[in-house]
C-alpha cells in the first residue's frame, strides 16, 4: 500500500452463483488440508491494555527477497505488536511469493496477524474464466467472489488465519479499474460477499482520491476502514482516527510511511476501554430491605463478601448488612441506603462500564 498523497511507488498494481464460485476453489483447499491432523495453535500474542494504542507494520511482496521478485525491504520492526500481511503481489489472482516465510516469522514473534489483499478490475480473460453468464454486474460480482476465494486459498495454503481481510482498493496500471463506478463497485461487492460467505470480516483500505475515482465516493459507513496519511508522522496518523474516512465510517486503523516501513496504529476503541469509577455508584439512592430482589442486591451481596450472590435480600443478607453497619459505626437497622452504599465505595466517580476490545476482530493471535 502506498502514501495517500502520492501514487504507489513500492507496489505495482497491475449470491447463489457467487457461493458456487467460492466453493469450487475452496473445496480443493479443504480437501488438501484435511489429509493430515493439525495440532491446535498455542496463542501467545500479548493482549493490549484496554484503551491503549497498538502499533505495527504491514508487509507484502516488497519485503520479499529480490531473488523472489521483491524489494528486500525489512519486515516488521522489533517494536511491532501486529503485522498485516499482504496476500497478493500487487494485483488480484497473484499471490505474494514469500507469504509462507512471512507467516512463519510473524508466528515466531507471536505478533497479532492480519491480512489484506489488493483487488483489481478483471482482465477480459478473468471475466471469461470467472464471470459466468448473466448481466455484466452479475459477472463482475462473481469475479470479485473468485478473487476472495483465491486469497482464502492462499491463506489456507500457508496456514495464515485472520478474522478480517482488508480489501485494498487503489489505482492499477497493470489492470486499470473501469471508468464506470457501478462496475467497479460490483467487483468490490463480490469480494466482500466472498469473504463474508466464508465467515471472514471484510474491511476497506483506500484513500480519498482513489476511492472517489474508483467507486464514485461510495458511502459504506458500516464497513471498517483502514486509512493512510502518506509520508507523514505518527501524530498525523493518530489525528486521522477522529475524522470520517473516505467511505464514511470512523477509521479502525491508520497508516503512515517513510518509504521503508509502513507504520500502523489502532484507533481509539479497538482495544476497548477499562471500567471507570465505582460500579456501585449507579445504585446510590436505591434502598434495599428484606424481600428486595435484583441486580442491586447482587452488587450488595458481592460487596459484603456473601458466599452466594443470588439477588435475594434474605435474613442472611440482612445479618451481613447489620454486621457491616456496626463495623462502620452506622445505625444497625439492616436497611441499605445512601450511607451504606457510600461506605461501600459508591459515589467515587461516575461509573462507566468496560468496553470490550475488538482486536480479535482485526487480528488473529499467534
Amino acid at each position: 500500500m502506498h502514501p495517500a498523497k502520492s501514487p504507489p511507488k513500492r507496489r505495482p498494481n497491475g449470491l447463489t452463483t457467487i457461493v458456487a464460485a467460492l466453493g469450487l476453489i475452496l473445496c480443493a483447499v479443504v480437501s488438501s488440508s484435511s489429509s493430515a491432523p493439525v495440532s491446535p495453535p498455542v496463542h501467545l500474542s500479548p493482549v493490549p491494555a484496554p484503551g491503549s494504542t497498538v502499533y505495527g507494520n504491514d508487509i507484502s511482496w516488497p519485503q520479499c527477497a529480490k531473488s523472489e521478485g521483491g524489494n528486500g525491504l525489512p519486515g516488521p520492526q522489533d517494536s511491532a505488536s501486529f503485522a498485516v500481511l499482504g496476500l497478493t503481489d500487487g494485483g488480484a489472482f497473484r499471490a505474494n511469493p514469500c507469504l509462507a516465510s512471512q507467516v512463519a516469522s510473524v508466528r515466531s514473534r507471536h505478533l497479532w496477524a492480519g491480512a489484506y489483499a489488493i483487488s483489481t478490475y478483471p482482465t477480459d480473460a478473468e471475466l471469461v474464466r470467472y464471470g459466468g453468464t448473466g448481466t455484466l454486474t452479475q459477472q463482475l460480482r462473481r469475479v470479485g467472489a473468485a478473487q476472495a476465494a483465491f486469497n482464502l486459498a492462499t491463506m489456507a495454503r500457508v496456514g495464515l488465519q485472520s478474522p478480517m481481510i482488508w480489501v485494498d482498493i487503489e489505482p492499477s496500471k497493470r489492470t486499470p479499474w473501469s471508468a464506470a463506478a457501478d462496475q467497479n463497485n460490483a467487483v468490490i461487492d463480490g469480494v466482500i460477499a466472498g469473504y463474508q460467505e466464508a465467515g471472514i470480516y471484510a474491511g476497506i483500505y483506500s484513500y480519498d482520491n482513489a476511492w472517489k475515482a474508483i467507486t464514485g465516493a461510495r458511502s459504506m459507513p458500516g464497513v471498517p476502514t483502514w486509512v493512510p496519511v502518506g509520508k507523514a508522522s505518527k501524530s498525523d496518523a493518530a489525528a486521522r482516527c477522529v475524522t470520517a474516512s473516505y467511505a464514511g465510517g470512523t477509521p479502525w486503523l491508520t497508516q503512515w510511511t517513510d518509504d521503508v516501513y509502513d507504520y500502523n496504529l489502532t484507533c481509539p476503541g479497538v482495544t476497548g476501554q477499562a471500567a471507570r469509577g465505582n460500579p456501585l455508584t449507579p445504585y446510590l439512592n436505591v434502598r434495599l430491605a428484606i424481600g428486595s430482589r435484583g441486580s442491586a442486591v447482587v452488587m450488595l451481596q458481592q460487596s459484603l463478601g456473601a458466599p452466594a450472590a443470588d439477588g435475594v435480600f434474605s435474613p442472611a443478607t440482612r445479618a451481613s448488612v447489620i454486621a457491616f453497619q456496626r463495623m462502620h459505626h452506622l445505625p444497625a437497622t439492616g436497611l441499605v441506603g445512601n450511607a451504606e452504599w457510600r461506605e461501600l465505595g459508591a459515589g467515587t466517580g461516575t461509573y462507566t462500564p468496560p468496553v470490550p476490545s475488538f482486536m480479535g476482530t482485526l487480528f488473529a493471535s499467534t
